[in-house]
């Protein structure tokens, strides 16, 4: 149950850090960084992470529970 919940946790912070730029992103308008592909993607790693460690933690639940 330990390790799923460290997955849980860590999808949790991506998830967060994902929504924070992505929110900067959509306030500020222009690009935060020097291109605009390269803030799409810096947007898009976090969202990706926070999908990966969810599915991790998910199959670290189901187990224990099983």
């Amino acid at each position: 149950m330990k390790k799923a919940a460290k997955f849980f946790l860590i999808a949790f912070w991506c998830y967060l850090i994902g929504h924070v730029l992505w929110s900067f992103s959509i306030y500020f308008e222009s690009p935060l960084f020097v291109n605009s592909n390269f803030e799409i993607w810096l947007i898009n790693i976090p969202f990706g992470l926070f999908a990966i460690f969810g599915l991790i933690g998910s199959i670290h639940f189901y187990k224990n529970n099983k």
